[in-house]
């Protein structure tokens, strides 16, 4: 007769296909250092989190903590980043195409183009017709 304990041992010791991990294979993922796509992650604190390189193609960060990260060269298109706090993040070299950030706080953020966001400043330098 099965006691429980050794039922649950079952289920978790299930045997798993193995798969050969040979470092010198390099697959198309491996140009994202973190893989967060279509994720949903709302809320989430990711406050001074790495996330170099990091894929959140239509990711859900809506009102997420990411008071300082590094997200340079990340992928955020078509993300959901409305009411995320990303003052002080860099965004260098990201990719925001599509992205909602409406109600974000970038401030003091380092913008894709290299410029630091200023609320009161940032879209001073714009000509009348790219505003």
């Amino acid at each position: 007769m099965k006691t429980a304990r050794n039922q649950i041992q079952g289920v978790f010791t299930s045997t798993l296909p193995s798969f050969p991990v040979n470092p010198s294979d390099k697959c198309e993922q491996s140009k994202y250092n973190s893989n967060f796509a279509n994720a949903i992650l709302k809320g989430v604190v990711f406050t001074g989190a790495n996330l170099k390189k990091a894929n959140l193609i239509r990711t859900n960060l809506s009102g997420a903590d990411l008071q300082g990260a590094d997200l340079q060269g990340a992928n955020l298109s078509e993300s959901k980043l409305c009411q995320a706090n990303l003052s002080g993040a860099n965004l260098k070299n990201a990719n925001l195409t599509g992205a909602d950030l409406r109600g974000a706080d970038l401030s003091g953020a380092i913008m894709p183009d290299g410029t630091v966001y200023d609320p009161y400043h940032h879209f001073s330098t714009l000509s009348k017709g790219e505003v």
